[in-house]
């Protein structure tokens, strides 16, 4: 009698388990049609709209996202572009004034030349930089070590996580637009394969170039896995590679593509459920503070816990070390 419970015990678990499987492989079917269409690879792009930041996960351990070189970026607003700090700041002050032959004429060019940028930076760190400062020759080091300290610099922040890039998505609740604050209906995070992006640039161009810094400064970047992507004057991640991979473009023609690569990946996340989101992450030991290993972040991530369960986001604290 004990072996026939058993068994029967035993058969109905399968006949549940086995439902649940194939109603899993039911939702992920639909899933994936609903978004890893790689026939909509256009000019080496491709987008991916999201239900729910849950969906993320299931999407990340797709094939598309297996290469190793692949990088990531959050953006707080899908609409925004994938931009340095310095071209939207050139963006700003698009003109100069000059005197030519004794008169003032304006001429369609910033006002700074990106050297005298970076050269008016070096001369104010004098004295800045402690008492034995590391002298960085190399330009690249410097645009960092700027990047760092919030110089607009022609320097994309990136890392190799795509669960740091959602963070930083999803962080702010809302950013400034001209004199209001707004929350976007829509995050973002984007998935290059940098390896690729010098693949059809012209002799001599300038290409995004991506670059991890060895200097002193670069602590945090080892806690977020990242690096940086040095882009080229004016031109955004998107707009660059739908210039370049016009031919990797899905086309089921005889002649077509059908192995287009999607060089940039877009995936667009409704905004709803945000704190959730970050409780969730936080819970991954994902946050301000573990991103920022300095006072800056932990007094951020304090602040940060009131927003997504200030009890249960750190436990309870013991009453012998409130006092402390």
């Amino acid at each position: 009698m004990l072996s026939l419970l058993l068994g029967i015990s035993l058969a109905f678990l399968n006949y549940h388990g086995h439902n649940k499987i194939n109603d899993k492989r039911k939702r992920n079917k639909h899933f994936w049609e609903t978004i890893m269409d790689v026939k909509m690879i256009k000019n080496g792009f491709l987008e991916h709209r999201l239900g729910s930041w849950k969906e993320f996960s299931d999407l990340i351990e797709n094939k598309e996202f297996s290469w190793p070189t692949l990088i990531y970026r959050g953006q707080a607003n899908a609409d925004w572009k994938v931009e340095s700090t310095l071209d939207r700041l050139e963006r700003l002050f698009p003109t100069t004034t000059y005197s030519v032959d004794g008169k003032s004429e304006r001429f369609d060019r910033p006002p700074v030349w990106r050297e005298l940028q970076l050269q008016r930076f070096k001369e104010l760190c004098r004295g800045r930089l402690g008492t034995n400062p590391p002298l960085e020759k190399d330009e690249d080091e410097w645009w960092a070590l700027a990047q760092h300290h919030g110089l607009a610099t022609p320097m994309l922040d990136w890392t190799y996580s795509p669960f740091v890039a959602l963070f930083f998505a999803f962080e702010n609740e809302k950013f400034a637009c001209g004199d209001k604050w707004s929350e976007p209906k829509e995050r973002a995070v984007f998935a290059l394969c940098y390896h690729l992006i010098d693949d059809n640039a012209k002799e001599n161009e300038e290409t995004p170039k991506p670059f991890s810094p060895r200097s002193y400064a670069s602590y945090r970047l080892i806690n977020q896995g990242g690096l940086f992507l040095k882009m080229p004057t004016g031109k955004d991640i998107a707009t660059y590679v739908s210039s370049h991979f016009t031919e990797d473009t899905y086309s089921e023609e005889p002649t077509g593509n059908r192995h287009a690569r999607p060089i940039l990946q877009k995936i667009i996340i409704p905004n709803k459920e945000r704190k959730e989101c970050l409780w969730f992450l936080n819970k991954m030991n994902i946050n301000r503070a573990s991103l920022f290993p300095d006072i800056d972040g932990a007094a951020k991530h304090t602040n940060n816990l009131w927003e997504i369960d200030f009890d249960s986001a750190i436990g309870n604290i013991p009453n012998d070390l409130k006092s402390n």
